[in-house]
């Protein structure tokens, strides 16, 4: 028996009372040994010991994992005794690869602190309906037949008076957990309302490999790390960020390996580095060029692979600037198919493998994260023969209507731009010294295999497409893709659910194409009316988003200017993640109706809504997990029932559906037709449809039927995992998986010559799109970082150590690993400038709004340049309401609203516009008010927020 007693009511019991009190007053043991007056005195501890002691027995082992878009999907074990959780640990049993270090163990601090969450103080316990004002924490404990009567009559008002894509649902991620994402999913398209995208709206995902290579993403899993010879950590901290996999880099450097770290910041991961290079922020785009220029001057680059894998030796009209069509040379020729000049007969000559070209046998499937489906050309397809493309020179051709012109291959005309580039240039655009520039590239073309693993580092700036398109080229000009230990690696939130076809079939059972996708930062700066000061940058983003939305190369929601009415967010902090926030507070949210979250804990989204419901914590539940990091999928699964009133998010949508039916008979509203795609929606059948007529009861059913309708896991089983542990997968979307090797994306194309899914069959690195002429990025080619706000300091957001986005800032375990609350970091330099001290509390703020927290001084950060860990909660702030996002707007760059250009175009978290951030110019000073006050409040408001009644 420990000192809680034996039984779980009793151990509940005083876990809520000691963590509250540890919330409130610190540690007890803290506070009894200070209270000490005898230092020699004899103390007994053996209620503690035992305690401990306890933690080393357990009744249940079972399966578990962390649901949170923190990319590590680390598989654990979690151990519980009388029905309550005492530990988790890793499991450390995943399969091992070979000549490569294993992933075994795999796990973070953070996520050692998942149990703290089940018991934590903040934790939703029962139902509630809001009886302040948003915000204010003020709260109506209900049942659960309420809660839910509450939300239905919402719906079926919204349906009833305005329409159903006026409904919101918001849910991020699936990979994370499929069951859970899919369960709003599919409650959404059954009742028509719209979902959102996230990959993109969060900034995470990669557009300029979209707009390269035809790709939503992929990357190698972080096994191949090891295989790297030269790495470039171009905007990635793995050591704070990627944890559970910083030591394949580590071992990489130990085995031989030459790792730079280029960063603004002398960070974690720069310790590890043989050469840490610091770059003015948002200038890698001009570094990589920098590196281009050497390669190209020196000839080390890889002329064969140029010609067969790149648009390289197409040839682009000089009158014109637009790619050499068909159309052009022929009379009813086709605009997508395409020329290169061959050297040996002096011709133009079609190129295989365009966009105008079909494969004999014709895909039945187009993969959501493809450009389109060329897989089933045969391979070999793309092979050159006796073909010899020319890479450079000028032509004379013959057009169709009898006219001669000029005609130069991409290469030919993009060198004048690359000669640009040269080391001692870009030395003064970047601050890299010119020797460091040549090194760099000598060592990334000669000492192979070579990679890049980028982060959000470079991937959150308003250019970040054409910072990417500059990596693709440095890789693609050296031949370091499609091969172990090559390619540009993106590791930027857990994006990637392998086995998509499973888990889209069952988020939207009447097919993709009769669902509404909404595109979340078009929807968010629209409805929330957010100024973005790009006048200051000649660029008018509203004619953009106006031409985008006018010709339906982009989608919003709701159609016909209907303002939202209901937004359901679940699985995420949404408004606290929020670019743009003051904007959103004060524009879009009063537009809704109903704000109703589904939560583990009193999150910044749940305090703003109207109903929260409490779900099941990650160990009170089924489901999957899997990511972009590793290829297996593994499982969560019940340690103990769902605690106090919760329950799972695919119980509480089914749930919702039955409330949904029984409110539309008294309502007298059960039928409306959807016109948009021809179906006539019945209410009270929402709930047998949602659980498939009892088929999808539970969520075991759903995590099941997930891994029978994907070709990836199909054959894996629950009970394979639970006993097995975590499953590889049988294959995956860019290239084989072989036995025992990691995976590395594109063999398809690079090795097997199949087309690249883009307009040219090839890597793409020319856009003759007019929009992309205008911002005069048809070439990759670098742009000074946006300085739209008027203000001296750049602001920049990175992801934290201590936490996974929001999760865990508020947890007192790791707030006592750091300096217990929010802050910002900033040089010496411009400390001492504004007369600011350590610790010293200060004001960040701009046109777009302002946070207030404590100062960090640091030696590693740059002048002109201040940090904040991103995303602490609304109520952790000086006064409450204040967060990292306050003083960013949302900036969308016109080329991601492009949606009429063959693999450019609208899939939801394929291609769209992001919620990008780095741009962001701040000012700070030293705050003089009075704090006493200002903290004694935020305290009082932070426990009436977890009081929940």
């Amino acid at each position: 028996m420990n000192k809680f007693g034996s039984t779980r009511r009793g151990f509940l019991k005083a876990m809520g009372q000691v963590s509250l009190g540890m919330l409130v007053n610190g540690s007890i043991v803290m506070r009894t040994l200070a209270q000490t007056k005898d230092p020699m005195m004899q103390h007994d501890y053996t209620g503690w010991e035992n305690f401990h002691r306890e933690q080393w027995s357990w009744d249940k082992k079972t399966r578990g994992t962390h649901l949170v878009n923190c990319t590590g999907s680390c598989p654990h074990f979690v151990y519980t005794k009388n029905g309550v959780v005492m530990r988790e640990e890793q499991s450390k049993d995943m399969p091992k690869l070979n000549g490569v270090p294993e992933y075994n163990p795999r796990g973070c601090n953070k996520g050692e602190c998942a149990t703290d969450y089940i018991y934590s103080s903040h934790r939703i316990k029962y139902p509630l309906i809001r009886v302040g004002e948003r915000g204010e924490g003020k709260w109506r404990r209900v049942s659960w037949d309420e809660a839910l009567e509450y939300v239905a009559n919402g719906i079926v008002d919204t349906l009833k008076n305005d329409a159903s894509d006026c409904i919101s649902v918001y849910t991020p991620v699936p990979a994370v957990s499929p069951v859970s994402f899919a369960a709003g999913h599919r409650f959404a398209s059954f009742i028509g309302g719209h979902t959102h995208t996230f990959f993109d709206w969060y900034a995470d995902h990669p557009t300029g490999q979209t707009q390269t290579q035809g790709f939503q993403g992929d990357t190698c899993e972080t096994a191949d790390w090891y295989n790297g010879r030269t790495i470039l950590m171009w905007g990635a901290n793995s050591a704070q960020t990627r944890i559970p996999d910083a030591h394949f880099l580590q071992e990489a450097v130990l085995n031989g390996s030459k790792m730079y770290v280029i960063s603004p910041d002398f960070n974690s991961t720069a310790t590890k580095a043989d050469v840490f290079v610091p770059i003015k922020p948002g200038t890698d785009a001009a570094l990589a060029l920098g590196m281009v220029n050497v390669i190209v001057k020196e000839k080390l680059y890889e002329e064969h692979h140029l010609k067969e894998q790149t648009d390289l030796p197409f040839l682009i009209r000089t009158d014109t600037k637009m790619y050499l069509r068909e159309a052009d040379m022929v009379k009813g020729g086709s605009k997508e198919k395409f020329y290169t000049w061959d050297t040996k007969t002096k011709k133009p000559v079609l190129m295989k493998g365009s966009w105008g070209e079909e494969p004999e046998m014709k895909a039945k499937i187009q993969p959501p994260f493809m450009g389109r489906n060329t897989l089933t050309f045969p391979d070999g397809y793309l092979e050159l023969g006796d073909l010899d493309p020319a890479l450079e020179g000028t032509f004379k051709v013959k057009l169709a209507d009898g006219e001669k012109i000029k005609v130069q291959p991409v290469f030919e005309a993009y060198k004048p731009k690359l000669n640009e580039y040269t080391p001692e240039k870009v030395s003064k655009i970047t601050g890299v010294a010119p020797s460091v520039i040549i090194q760099m590239a000598r060592d990334f073309a000669m000492n192979k295999p070579s990679m890049i693993i980028m982060g959000a580092g470079t991937n959150h700036w308003y250019w970040s497409d054409t910072v990417m398109r500059t990596f693709l080229l440095l890789c693609a000009m050296t031949g370091n893709e499609g091969y172990n230990g090559t390619g540009v690696n993106h590791y930027v939130g857990q994006w990637k659910p392998t086995p998509l076809p499973g888990v889209g079939k069952l988020s939207f059972p009447l097919g993709a194409n009769k669902h509404r996708f909404c595109q979340t930062t078009i929807w968010t700066y629209y409805h929330g009316n957010v100024y973005d000061a790009m006048e200051n940058e000649n660029i008018d983003t509203a004619k953009y988003l106006r031409e985008s939305l006018k010709s339906g190369q982009m989608p919003l929601f709701p159609e016909n200017g209907r303002d939202p009415k209901v937004f359901i967010c679940y699985r995420s902090n949404w408004l606290n993640n929020a670019k743009g926030l003051d904007y959103v507070l004060r524009n879009l949210w009063p537009k809704l109706n109903l704000t109703v979250n589904l939560n583990i804990r009193m999150d910044s989204t749940a305090l703003y809504s109207d109903v929260v419901l409490p779900s099941a914590h990650w160990y009170e539940k089924t489901d999957l997990s899997m990511n972009e990091e590793h290829t297996f999928i593994h499982m969560t699964e019940p340690a103990i029932a769902p605690l106090w009133e919760s329950k799972t998010d695919w119980e509480i949508f089914a749930l919702l559906s039955k409330k949904m039916g029984e409110v539309a008979k008294k309502k007298g509203y059960t039928k409306y037709f959807d016109e948009k795609f021809n179906i006539a929606r019945d209410l009270t059948k929402l709930y047998d449809q949602q659980i498939d007529g009892g088929k999808l009861a539970t969520d075991e059913q759903a995590c099941q039927f997930v891994l029978d309708n994907a070709p990836q896991t199909h054959g894996i089983t629950l009970e394979m995992i639970r006993k097995e542990g975590p499953q590889r997968f049988k294959s995956n979307w860019s290239s084989p998986m072989k036995e025992g090797v990691p995976y590395t994306p594109f063999q398809y194309f690079i090795q097997k010559k199949k087309p690249w899914p883009t307009l040219t069959g090839r890597e793409q690195f020319y856009i003759d799109h007019p929009t992309f002429f205008d911002l005069g990025v048809e070439f990759p080619v670098y742009k000074t970082p946006v300085n739209a706000d008027q203000y001296p300091l750049r602001f920049s957001t990175p992801h934290n150590r201590h936490s996974v986005q929001s999760n865990w800032k508020d947890n007192i375990l790791t707030l006592r690993l750091q300096r217990g609350g929010p802050m910002c970091e900033i040089s010496p330099v411009d400390a001492k400038a504004r007369g600011i001290k350590d610790n010293d509390w200060i004001e960040v703020w701009n046109d777009h709004g302002k946070t207030m927290v404590r100062c960090k001084i640091r030696n590693g950060m740059q002048a002109g340049m201040v940090s904040m860990h991103h995303e602490p909660e609304l109520y952790m702030g000086k006064f409450g309401g204040e967060n990292t996002q306050n003083p960013l707007p949302i900036r969308i760059n016109p080329t991601s609203l492009v949606g009429n250009y063959a693999h450019l175009k609208f899939r939801a978290n394929y291609y769209g516009p992001g919620g990008v951030q780095r741009d962001t110019r701040v000012e700070i000073r030293r705050y003089t008010g009075s704090v006493t006050a200002g903290l004694t409040a935020a305290a009082t408001q932070n426990e009436k927020d977890i009081s929940h009644v």
